[in-house]
């Protein structure tokens, strides 16, 4: 375990002693140089001063925070830094004060860029400040320096221990003064960096000083996918450790075949500080179950300690309660020494999962067995304060996020903070834990930074302080080396020196096979996945970023996660990613944090920002806006596909007798520790329902579950659909009883929908179709309502009712929808925009008025399209009741090459003071035929203002499938929208042009016009990537096939917001 420790140690010794005897490039541009006086990475933990506060917890008197409010000043670039500003006397009475943890940018300070791939400053390794492109923020801003200065005192206590300087996090480079001494410098960002500052204090108050370099050497192995801001980002902290500490420890486990028993092992590392050994000491630890009591006692005498020296404890526990994603039962073991009179000197807890996890043939073991890995990528991010999160927005992550049924997150792409492991080793989440090397500016060949030998150290360093640090959480289950960093000879150093310090896990690294376990698939199709297991392959597939969920995405998911069960080598795979990683932008003004830095809300006056919106050159717009959840972790639609697909039960209707086939898939619970319910719907309401016996089911067995109400359902004309529900049985971490974890609902019963026999259309002549012209055709209802129509475009241009005209806009066929973002990056406009003026160009081939015995007053009418050869159909029949039954048909003659159709359907505007809308089909959220599993069938409600999606990117949003009908309710009552047969519809407050012009929300003009899109059909949204995969070709309205949309508009009443009565 210490033999890498060591390592380091020597590591930055020679590196001390290369930067003072050579001259050369700065510390920040020399590859050579990644820290100076850095002690060697160590495990997070708290040292406390006794046994019993080690096994409270809390807080501890051996830690003083140095979090809260320093001076700060910012200099452009290097040479504009205050060079002298460490130094004892040095004036900072007129200087800015600043929030520790922080980035600067986050607080008015520079300029917050974002870019994917591209280097946001010349790229010419390792230098950082040679001249880019005029038009980049760096020509101007070539390299930002913050100057951060705050006095401490010591406590009283701490007289005579070491006395360490830790910093969690800071982005990308600094040094460290105190008292207006160097201490030491330090880079990769991530990760943490502890100094040994006992030397450099005094009595009384002290001064700490550091300089952060916005970019450095390290920036070039720091290309990740998000917002490029600096500062110190993560805690600080003052360490107060005993002259002979037990400075490190690495917990292990063994695990009886048969689960009967286990043996953690503590692998202790102690170091003495001073220059006489330490003899006398005893180590020892206590073993605590999951319940708190104590239930087993190591301890060793080592011998004496003169500079460092390593002892090891021994726990067997009987009868163990395994950790597992579903089983998260955590264990604590507290360690201690002690001197020769048998004084505690220091004492360490630390929570342990006892688990194992195995890389066995192609596949990924947890305790033996194979586990399904459905996970999600997290960027630490906050809307607010940019890379630093707070504990609440952790929990709440952490909480969503089991709530999605998501076992696995990739921490992408570096170590997170050290809270984020804590929770996911208390809630229950396997993680990727991903080393912070990213070179992916470079491309993804072997001629890259991970090929380059002047780029091993950097690279070792960080794999090796990533493992170091995290290396006793029981969360962690794969390490990574990175991601997009190319392969090479610094990749497989990186993992023999990883492997040294921990071989208990598997690794994973995507650009080189050679030092991965498994395979990656970059963002699949089915059909590529498909064809991959179809082959012989020596490994199995662990897909690190699929699902790109870059605005109204997530299309298809169930079939990717059916092809995850469908292949016993498919490990598993993560979406990309889980939050839109918007900042809180003031319309007017720099970002600030205001009075409450931690609120995730936008307040009135801001609005989401992306790449470009702070002038930030060059950048990638919106291409940060990918997440499952909002900056404020407000869930998107496909949030909830997510915990639909990922669900741990699979629900069939077998036979006809309502018997349901449920399949666990869970990998360690029975499915009756679940509580199971019923529910029976007629036409949408909930007519029957109650508790059904849980089945005795264990982890990837099958059960019939019969309910006998879905088999005997009343003789009517109803629409029935059934539902099942597992829910939690009691309150967990993450959820209160009652939740519901797997749901699944079955149609039924659906009436066959009724077709009025049709005469046949006979064309008019061309002079007929010219009278015609001269006024508008106009049918009459019983109530003195009548509808107008153009007699050349067949568009219902005017609905007369109580004196006013209904319509703001005509009702007219139209084939054309905004792109989502997925759609404007491949080239839907380009391969579908034959179909955008289509519905506008068609040409009147007949139109025809008559009556019908059924139907009543028809006008019907027969168009050329210019696409397809295709001829299009528009009947409307005034009914009895006076309604107005309204169908679209399209029929192609020839299709040939033409492009499939956006849409198929019909639009109009009503007056704007729409303010609810009630609809049965699929809800209560946002769905899409490839995205529409999560939204059952059912009765809803919901402000019209809730009913449009509002992505931070305006884009096509807000459609419901499978509408049986829809009601547009207003203060007068409103219209009802039925279908004949299913509907998909969509209602905003703008127009198509409105969408594709606007680059934010506020952008969005309020029209004084609701527009309606009536649709049989709506191309679906797609997401296997953001930037040229295309819809999966089912969820496609291919323009050789006909398609018809049927149904019926009816006003409502305006006291009850029911049809009108009609004489």
């Amino acid at each position: 375990m210490f033999k890498l420790a060591s390592l380091c140690v020597g590591l930055s010794f020679a590196t001390s002693v290369a930067t003072i005897a050579v001259a050369g490039p700065p510390d920040w541009e020399n590859p050579a140089v990644v820290q100076i006086n850095r002690q060697p990475v160590r495990a997070t933990y708290t040292p406390y001063a006794s046994a019993e506060t080690a096994r409270a917890g809390g807080e501890s008197e051996r830690v003083a925070s140095l979090n809260g409010r320093w001076k700060f000043h910012w200099a452009p670039t290097p040479e504009q830094r205050p060079t002298g500003f460490h130094q004892p006397g040095f004036d900072t009475e007129n200087w800015d004060e600043i929030v520790v943890p922080g980035n600067w940018q986050t607080q008015g300070y520079g300029v917050p860029i974002y870019t994917n791939v591209r280097y946001p400053f010349r790229k010419a390794p390792p230098r950082v400040t040679l001249d880019p492109p005029e038009d980049f923020t760096q020509y101007k801003l070539r390299n930002p320096v913050g100057s951060y200065s705050r006095n401490f005192k010591l406590p009283n206590d701490w007289e005579g221990d070491r006395v360490f300087l830790l910093f969690g996090g800071v982005k990308s480079a600094f040094y460290v003064w105190v008292n207006g001494q160097r201490v030491g410098y330090s880079q990769d960002s991530m990760s943490p960096a502890e100094f040994d500052v006992t030397e450099f204090l005094k009595p009384g108050e002290n001064l700490l000083a550091v300089e952060v370099y916005r970019w450095s050497d390290g920036s070039y192995l720091e290309d990740q996918d998000m917002w490029r801001l600096s500062g110190i980002f993560r805690d600080v902290d003052l360490v107060a450790r005993p002259t002979t500490c037990l400075y490190d420890f690495h917990l292990t486990n063994e695990i009886a075949a048969d689960h009967s028993s286990a043996t953690i092992r503590a692998a202790v590392g102690l170091r003495n500080f001073s220059n006489n050994g330490a003899e006398g000491l005893t180590v020892a630890g206590t073993l605590y179950d999951p319940d708190g009591r104590p239930i087993a006692e190591a301890s060793t005498a080592p011998a004496a300690v003169t500079k460092a020296a390593q002892a090891e404890l021994r726990f067997d526990i009987p009868k163990p309660r395994l950790w597992s994603a579903e089983t998260p039962e955590l264990y604590r073991v507290v360690l201690t020494v002690r001197d020769a009179s048998g004084d505690v000197l220091e004492a360490i807890p630390c929570r342990w999962g006892i688990r194992t996890y195995e890389h066995r043939g192609k596949r990924f073991l947890v305790n033996g067995r194979e586990v399904k890995l459905k996970g999600v990528n997290r960027h630490e991010h906050h809307p607010r304060t940019g890379r630093y999160i707070d504990r609440a927005t952790m929990v709440r992550d952490v909480e969503l996020i089991k709530r999605a049924n998501i076992n696995f997150v990739r921490t992408s792409h570096y170590p997170n903070d050290p809270v984020w492991y804590e929770l996911c080793d208390e809630y229950g989440l396997y993680v990727m834990d991903e080393a912070n090397q990213e070179s992916h500016g470079f491309g993804m060949g072997s001629r890259t930074l991970g090929d380059d030998p002047l780029w091993e150290l950097a690279h070792i360093d960080r794999g090796v302080s990533m493992v170091e640090r995290d290396k006793n959480h029981a969360c962690v289950a794969i390490w990574s080396l990175g991601n997009e960093g190319g392969a090479g000879r610094n990749l497989i150093a990186m993992r023999a020196a990883m492997e040294k310090a921990d071989a208990t896990r598997p690794y994973f690294y995507h650009a080189d096979p050679r030092v991965s376990d498994w395979v990656d698939i970059d963002y699949p199709t089915v059909a590529e996945l498909d064809r991959h297991f179809s082959k012989p392959h020596d490994k199995g597939v662990l897909v690190r970023e699929y699902a790109h969920m870059m605005g109204n995405s997530g299309g298809n998911l169930q079939e990717h996660v059916d092809a995850l069960y469908r292949y016993d080598d498919y490990v598993g795979a993560a979406i990309w990613d889980w939050v839109d990683q918007g900042l809180a932008k003031p319309l007017e003004g720099k970002l600030r944090y205001g009075d409450d830095p931690a609120s995730l809300e936008l307040r009135k006056g801001e609005f989401w920002a992306y790449g470009g919106d702070f002038g930030d050159q060059p950048n990638d717009r919106d291409f940060c806006l990918n997440g499952l959840v909002g900056p404020d972790r407000d869930p998107h639609p496909h949030y909830y596909e997510v915990q639909k697909v990922y669900q741990p039960v699979r629900m069939e209707l077998s036979d006809s007798a309502g018997a349901i086939r449920v399949s666990n898939r869970y990998d360690f619970t029975n499915l009756s520790a679940l509580r199971w319910r019923w529910e029976l719907l007629a036409d949408g309401e909930r007519v029957d329902g109650g508790d059904v016996t849980p089945p005795a089911c264990g982890p990837g067995e099958s059960a019939s579950m019969p309910i006998s109400a879905f088999a005997n359902l009343p003789a009517d004309g109803c629409e029935y659909a059934g539902a099942v529900y597992a829910v939690l049985a009691q309150p967990c971490s993450w959820a209160p009883a009652g939740f519901v974890v797997a749901r699944e609902q079955f149609l039924l019963r659906t009436p066959q929908p009724t077709k009025d026999a049709q005469s046949p259309l006979i064309p008019v002549s061309v002079e007929d179709n010219r009278q015609a012209a001269a006024g508008a055709l106009k049918l009459t209802g019983p109530q003195g309502d009548s509808f107008e129509f153009d007699p050349r475009t067949g568009a219902l241009t005017a609905w007369w009712s109580g004196g006013r005209n209904r319509l703001a806009r005509p009702l007219e066929p139209y084939f054309w929808k905004p792109t989502n973002r997925n759609q404007a990056n491949n080239g839907f406009e380009r391969r579908l925009g034959v179909w955008k003026t289509a519905a506008e160009e068609r040409k009147l081939i007949g139109s025809r008025q008559s009556r019908r015995q059924v139907e009543g007053e028809v006008v019907e009418f027969l168009f050329k399209l210019p696409v397809a050869d295709s001829h299009l159909r528009l009947t409307y029949a005034l009914l009895p009741s006076g309604q107005l039954h309204v169908i679209a048909s399209y029929q192609p003659d020839n299709a040939g090459e033409a492009p499939s159709l956006p849409k198929f359907g019909m639009r109009l505007g009503l007056a704007a003071d729409t303010d609810r809308v009630v609809w049965y089909g699929r809800g209560p959220h946002e769905n899409y035929e490839d995205r529409n599993s999560s939204a059952l069938l059912g009765l809803y409600e919901t402000p019209f203002e809730a009913f449009p999606t509002k992505y931070l990117f305006p884009q096509d949003n807000g459609a419901r499938t499978d509408v049986r009908w829809l009601e547009l309710r207003d203060s007068e009552g409103g219209l009802r929208i039925e279908g004949r047969t299913p509907l998909t519809l969509r209602a905003w407050p703008y127009t198509e042009e409105d969408l594709r012009d606007a680059t934010h929300p506020h952008e969005l003009p309020q029209r004084d016009f609701i527009n309606v899109n009536i649709d049989a059909r709506v191309h679906g949204v797609g997401g296997d990537n953001s930037w040229g995969k295309q819809t999966m070709s089912k969820y496609t309205l291919p323009a050789d096939q006909p398609y018809e949309v049927d149904f019926v508009l009816q006003l409502l009443d305006s006291e009850r917001g029911e049809p009108e009565p009609k004489d």
